[in-house]
């Protein structure tokens, strides 16, 4: 099973991963990553890499950054991609049953090793869960596009699809 959840900046990538996730997490032994916004007083700054197995964190991108790739206002911080999503994604192939991965996007994808990890994940026969960007244009996401279920967020369906994605990892096991 593998499922790609898309939808405009903002309609809940991020918060219907971690309630299937949470809904999962009896039935299944899950890893990867989701992201998380770091924001200082009310404006986002940039953004967290977070290990679902283990809660290490790491810098996915800033604005006040000095190197790295550029994103519209924020730097891409390559070595927390290196060292905390990369071995998180890793270890979650070898050894759990879900492979979550929030998001598959222009700044992840600025990794040369993110991008490689998420060849291995395709090549494997593990059930996959990922958010991807809407329109963004790379190979990669293309491939996503073409492999796995995609299914869009939308005010209407936010909320009843965190259930309804855990129902279907939960028997397709």
């Amino acid at each position: 099973m593998r499922i790609a959840v898309t939808g405009r900046p903002g309609c809940g990538k991020t918060t219907l991963i971690r309630r299937v996730v949470e809904q999962l997490r009896e039935k299944l032994n899950i890893g990867g990553i989701y992201t998380e916004e770091l924001r200082e007083g009310g404006e986002r700054r940039g953004f967290a890499i977070v290990d679902i197995a283990t809660g290490r964190r790491g810098i996915l991108a800033h604005v006040a950054l000095q190197g790295g790739p550029r994103l519209g206002k924020y730097r891409i911080n390559l070595k927390g991609i290196e060292e905390v999503a990369i071995p998180a994604i890793e270890e979650a192939l070898r050894t759990k049953d879900l492979v979550v991965i929030d998001e598959v996007a222009p700044m992840e994808l600025k990794s040369p090793g993110f991008v490689r990890v998420v060849e291995e994940l395709l090549e494997s026969p593990k059930p996959l869960l990922f958010a991807i960007h809407r329109r963004a244009d790379h190979p990669l996401l293309e491939q996503i596009r073409q492999e796995f279920q995609i299914w869009e967020i939308t005010p209407a369906n936010r909320d009843r699809l965190p259930g309804e994605i855990a129902a279907l990892f939960a028997t397709n096991r």
